[in-house]
């Protein structure tokens, strides 16, 4: 790869001259790249290509989720948009202020801090810099599914909106029921597919949402069994996360800690027959079935050698998905499950100061 050539050449072109340069982007998967000193940068991988100068400038944002082209942001001043990066259009939402709740206020008092009042508990350390996202829009781009939460440790609620709605409406992540409270509390990991939201309790207890229906609806599909846990031999001893096949079944992803090397992938194991007693729920899987895993959103893609997506691969920028803002170092590598090899992308956090990076399916 001719990584920093190619991109020295583009940064010191003028904005006609990148604008004739930019290259059209391939269907396979590429990286959304986001400087220190602002701006967002395509990469396409298949074609060793930069796209320069997309969007806006991003100055004082954070990006909290992408879906397709299409960018989740919080700006400057901790307003929420939704901006697709190939053309510039953007989708403005409700502030982060507008919530329906029959117990919560939450309170704007400056441009990056919130107050939050739950039935007279009273949330004061809530800045735009704990603000955690997921982000679903479809192909035609008419539709969105928006998650949000201020994400710190026992915080009860999670917000989220679709297109058409003018508010926000919580999802609680704790219960009055003591009886659930091992199972249903709290928060590990979240994945946003479609209108499901899926997510990971503190327990490693995996609960499916069902976000579609009107403004306000939302609803507890996991089934009529008991959550299943998510829990390997090795539970707790490595970074995991969650992650959603085409078929919609759950996976455990685990990642080593310390030399970044290797990954184990998990599904449920059929044979525990008293999930709720065992110490270990789940058997380690070599293949992902045909499919490619997208680590930074959560689920798999099928696989398509011709787009350059590799069978069996976890495309990733971190070994996991933070939660509670853990900071991670970038780390853009693919990881073939089947081999057990690891392919960097070294030359791109080496020519560039990035703050940001992220895998996305291009879309027409």
């Amino acid at each position: 790869m001719t990584i920093s050539s190619s991109l020295k050449r583009r940064a010191g072109s003028t904005s006609e001259e990148s604008k004739a340069d930019n290259p059209q982007f391939s269907r396979s998967p590429g990286l959304m790249l986001f400087p220190r000193d602002g701006g967002c940068v395509l990469y396409d991988p298949k074609e060793d290509n930069f796209k320069r100068n997309v969007g806006d400038d991003f100055s004082g944002c954070r990006f909290l989720a992408n879906s397709g082209n299409w960018l989740l942001v919080l700006d400057s001043r901790s307003d929420l948009y939704i901006e697709d990066v190939f053309s510039g259009k953007k989708m403005p939402l409700p502030s982060l202020e507008s919530i329906e709740s029959a117990d919560c206020i939450v309170k704007r008092v400056g441009d990056r801090e919130f107050i939050r009042d739950e039935c007279g508990a009273i949330y004061e350390d809530l800045i735009a810099d704990v603000v955690r996202g997921l982000l679903w829009v479809s192909e035609s781009g008419k539709e969105y599914v928006v998650v949000w939460l201020f994400d710190l440790p026992g915080h009860s609620y999670m917000s989220f909106c679709k297109n058409g709605d003018t508010h926000y409406t919580d999802i609680p992540l704790f219960f009055d029921d003591r009886a659930a409270f091992h199972k249903f509390d709290g928060l590990s990991d979240m994945v946003l597919r479609g209108h499901r939201l899926y997510v990971s309790t503190s327990r490693r207890f995996v609960r499916i949402f069902d976000l579609s229906g009107p403004q306000g609806f939302f609803k507890d599909i996991t089934g009529h069994q008991t959550p299943f846990p998510m829990l390997s031999r090795h539970d707790f001893a490595y970074d995991s996360s969650i992650a959603v096949t085409t078929s919609g079944e759950v996976l455990l992803v685990e990642s080593d800690q310390r030399y970044s090397t290797w990954f184990r992938v998990y599904k449920r194991d059929p044979d525990v027959e008293d999930p709720n007693n065992a110490c270990h729920t789940v058997t380690e899987v070599d293949s992902l079935g045909g499919e490619a895993l997208l680590l930074d959103l959560g689920f798999t893609v099928p696989a398509n050698k011709a787009l350059g997506i590799e069978p069996d691969s976890i495309y990733f920028t971190r070994h996991f998905r933070p939660c509670q803002c853990s900071s991670r170092q970038l780390d853009i590598c693919m990881y073939n499950l089947a081999t057990k090899t690891l392919a960097r992308y070294p030359n791109l956090l080496d020519t560039m100061d990035l703050v940001d990076a992220r895998w996305f399916l291009p879309r027409d």
